[in-house]
């Protein structure tokens, strides 16, 4: 199956946390503490990821843009591939995969808990986003996957209970979540704007090309 160029694109984007997590790693840049950075990027790259799908599917049908739906899954899986990051900085780099130490600590923050019920509510969308699981689970492909929806939630709830006091980045996070719930309310779905710029059309013929 031919890569458009907007998929090319996605995945560059999406592999730009993980090169500055590498390019500071080798030059000593990931501050005091590199395991904390090292958390906190790949938390907030899972959450960005999984907004940024939530997001395609309404802009590519109100405004006509086509290149929005092909990077709808591209996004949910970097969502799963960097929420797993996140779990294994902690799980092993952080307890070294001690379960007399992680185990403690998962009983004792529910933020934690959490987190860890997201991941694993993720990995089935992740497995069943291969092309024939698709196809050969068809309309309960459809119910599976609008559970992104209630992890997304989770997530959300994740972030904030780790905040420790700031409400100010959790509640911007879950203002962009509320938006994208209500463009799947029928009155925002039917929304369409169709007078867009030629340019703006022709940049998505090209991209999907």
């Amino acid at each position: 199956m031919k890569i458009s160029k907007i998929q090319i694109l996605a995945n560059l984007s999406f592999l730009i946390p993980l090169a500055h997590l590498g390019y500071q790693s080798l030059t000593g840049g990931l501050s005091a503490n590199p395991i904390q950075t090292a958390t906190l990027v790949t938390g907030r790259a899972s959450v960005y990821a999984i907004l940024i799908s939530l997001y395609c599917s309404p802009i590519a049908n109100t405004l006509k843009l086509s290149m929005f739906h092909r990077i709808r899954k591209i996004s949910g899986l970097y969502a799963f591939y960097y929420a797993f990051a996140h779990f294994l900085i902690f799980a092993v780099l952080d307890y070294q995969l001690n379960f007399s130490w992680i185990l403690p600590e998962l009983q004792q923050k529910t933020f934690l808990q959490i987190g860890l019920i997201a991941l694993l509510a993720l990995l089935p969308l992740a497995v069943t986003s291969i092309g024939f699981l698709k196809h050969k689970m068809g309309a309960s492909w459809r119910k599976l996957h609008k559970m992104v929806y209630v992890i997304t939630a989770l997530i959300l709830l994740h972030v904030a209970l780790a905040s420790k006091g700031d409400i100010i980045d959790p509640a911007i996070l879950t203002i962009f979540y509320v938006v994208a719930m209500l463009f799947r309310l029928p009155k925002f779905k039917a929304l369409q704007i169709k007078s867009l710029p030629i340019w703006l059309r022709r940049l998505n013929t090209f991209l999907i090309s």
